[in-house]
This record gives structure tokens, C-alpha cells and sequence, in this order.
């Protein structure tokens, strides 16, 4: 008998076949027991990830019946991981689901303290994360910190802090989009990601931050290791530039989402005004231009913040709330 309920693994991805010959079969290996599977979602436009499965992936298997846990989900066009992600998740099987990227690796017995961390008020949960495998870099130790009143997200284990978040699970902000759990129907009835953030960056943060206002909770399962090789693909495809825009867009979006009105005019419009004024001296043009390109997306803001759940904790109470607590020693 399963420890657990069965679990679909959902992986959004491109043509990544190095990373999933490589990472699949181990998460094979631990769906296989409980009844799971994965849904591979072909986010190409070209329909190559089909063919790939059912030609290559079975040698790469260490039991090649495990091949028979794996679905394709083939997009007509390329739309990016949020869309992606909604639709293999609305495709999968089971209500646990676990969101992983390609470039993740699973390590043995992962799955079974994520969900014993999945209680009924929490969201999603997250394991301990760690970028290429080295135990002083986790990732998924997130919370939101402010500079000159504008907020971001900072990663403590990835600053010197790492050995402070290995024994005990607590509240994060948000779960990495690339390895968490949640439950299907929720997921699936909300939209998924919300799209004002396309095509990448901070949809995970909203997320988990619109949880924890709704009056969830996020946890980090430190006692769940997975790995994070690392390999950059949007930076890979899309110009510097422009990712820096839309992830320094995506961080006043993100704000301006969560921000009450009073929170807005009495604290961040004055650091949006210094801010301005202050690129404006240096000459500074991007700052400008980040701020033009959040601008033009109050019309979307304003239908984002009507269609969220009835806040019950105010922007600076999930702060407080959601930030990380490291392992009591001694």
C-alpha cells in the first residue's frame, strides 16, 4: 500500500532531452510505487517531446514499463512556462501535483515529507533546493525585503546562510515554480499563474504571496532535497536587456497587486517619485523604462487586484509572517 496518495509530476518544457533523459528516470523511479506519473508538457509549438518518448526514452529507463507513466502534452504554439504549467496540471490525473522543470534532479524519498507538510491551510510546499547540488546554496529559502521601500525577494540561504535552514520546516513566501507541491483543483479553478506577469519572472511569487494573503501558509520541507542544474534557458533564448525589464517590471506589478491604498500613497508612491527623480539625475534610462513598462500595464493591474481572493493579511503582515526562520541552535 502507497505511504501516499498518487502524485502527477508535471514538467513543462522545450526540446530539453539531455535534462530528461537525465532527471526522468529517477522520478520515475519514485512515482512508480504510489501510482503516479508524469505529464510532459511540449511547449515547442512542434510537437518533438512525443516522438522523443516513445523513440529514446525507454533506453534510458531502469525499467522501461516505467515508460508507460509518462504523457505528452503538446502545445500548437509556444506560450511560456505559466501557460504551460496550467495545462499539464489541468491534464494530470491525480489531485497532488508536483511542478518541476526539466533541469531539476529528484533525489530518493522526496516526495513523502512534502506531503506530510501539506496540511489543509497550506498551500503548496517546497523542498530544500540546492543550485548544482552543493548543500551551501538553497534556493528555496525566499522572502520579501524592501529597498527604498520597493520590495524583492531575497534568497538568505544563498548569502552565507545555507547551514541555518537544513533541520526544521517553516513558513516561506512563496514556492519556487520549479519544485513544488500543490493541489490540482484549487490550481486549476484559480487560472494558474496570474498572466499580468508574462512571459517570465515573479509569477511564483504572486502565488504564494496571494496565498498567504488569502490565509494559507507556505512551508519549506528541508527534509525533501532535490537539485537544481542550473542552466539558464530564458537567458539562453531572450536578450539580458530585456529580462532584466521584465523581472524589474514584474517587481513593482507584484507590489502594486498586494499594496492597500493607504500602504500605497503613504509609503511606496514617495520611493517611487525618489526613485524616478534620482534615475532622472544619473540619467539613468532604464529605471525609467521599467517604470513606463509597469505603467502600461494598469489596465491588466486593475483587473488582476478585482479578481483576487479577500485579503486577510495586510502586504507587511505576510511579510512578517512568511519570512523564513532558521533552526534554533544550542
Amino acid at each position: 500500500m502507497s505511504a501516499h496518495p498518487p502524485i502527477s509530476a508535471v514538467v513543462p518544457g522545450l526540446d530539453d532531452f539531455e535534462l530528461l533523459e537525465t532527471h526522468l528516470p529517477i522520478l520515475l523511479d519514485e512515482l512508480a510505487p504510489i501510482g503516479g506519473e508524469v505529464v510532459l508538457v511540449d511547449d515547442t509549438g512542434r510537437a518533438v517531446i512525443e516522438p522523443w518518448v516513445r523513440s529514446e526514452l525507454a533506453a534510458h529507463l531502469g525499467d522501461p514499463a516505467h515508460l508507460d507513466l509518462v504523457r505528452v502534452v503538446s502545445r500548437e504554439t509556444n506560450g511560456g512556462f505559466a501557460s504551460a504549467l496550467l495545462d499539464g496540471v489541468a491534464a494530470a490525473r491525480h489531485e497532488l501535483v508536483f511542478a518541476m522543470n526539466p533541469d531539476i534532479r529528484v533525489t530518493p524519498g522526496f516526495l513523502e515529507p512534502l506531503v506530510e507538510h501539506l496540511a489543509d491551510d497550506v498551500h503548496s510546499v517546497v523542498p530544500r533546493i540546492l543550485l548544482f547540488g552543493e548543500d551551501d546554496r538553497i534556493e528555496s529559502v525566499v522572502e520579501i525585503d524592501f529597498d527604498r521601500d520597493v520590495a524583492f525577494v531575497r534568497q538568505r540561504a544563498l548569502a552565507g546562510e545555507a547551514e541555518r535552514f537544513v533541520e526544521s520546516s517553516g513558513p516561506v513566501t512563496y514556492a519556487i515554480g520549479g519544485a513544488m507541491l500543490l493541489r490540482r483543483t484549487p490550481f486549476v479553478a484559480s487560472g494558474g499563474f496570474d498572466r499580468i506577469f508574462d512571459p517570465f519572472y515573479y509569477e511564483d511569487v504572486d502565488l504564494g504571496f496571494g496565498a498567504w494573503a488569502a490565509g494559507q501558509r507556505v512551508v519549506y520541507v528541508p527534509s525533501s532535497v532535490v537539485e537544481h542544474h542550473h542552466r539558464g534557458t530564458i537567458r539562453r533564448r531572450v536578450d539580458a536587456e530585456f529580462v532584466r525589464a521584465v523581472i524589474e517590471r514584474n517587481r513593482l506589478l507584484f507590489q502594486w497587486k498586494y499594496l492597500s491604498a493607504d500602504e500605497f500613497g503613504e509609503r511606496h508612491l514617495a520611493a517611487l517619485y525618489r526613485s524616478a527623480v534620482d534615475a532622472y539625475q544619473r540619467d539613468q534610462r532604464r529605471e525609467l523604462l521599467w517604470l513606463a513598462l509597469a505603467l502600461d500595464r494598469l489596465e491588466a493591474l486593475r483587473a488582476s487586484r478585482a479578481a483576487r481572493p479577500k485579503a486577510v493579511r495586510s502586504f507587511d503582515q505576510v511579510v512578517a509572517e512568511s519570512r523564513p526562520r532558521p533552526d534554533v541552535r544550542g
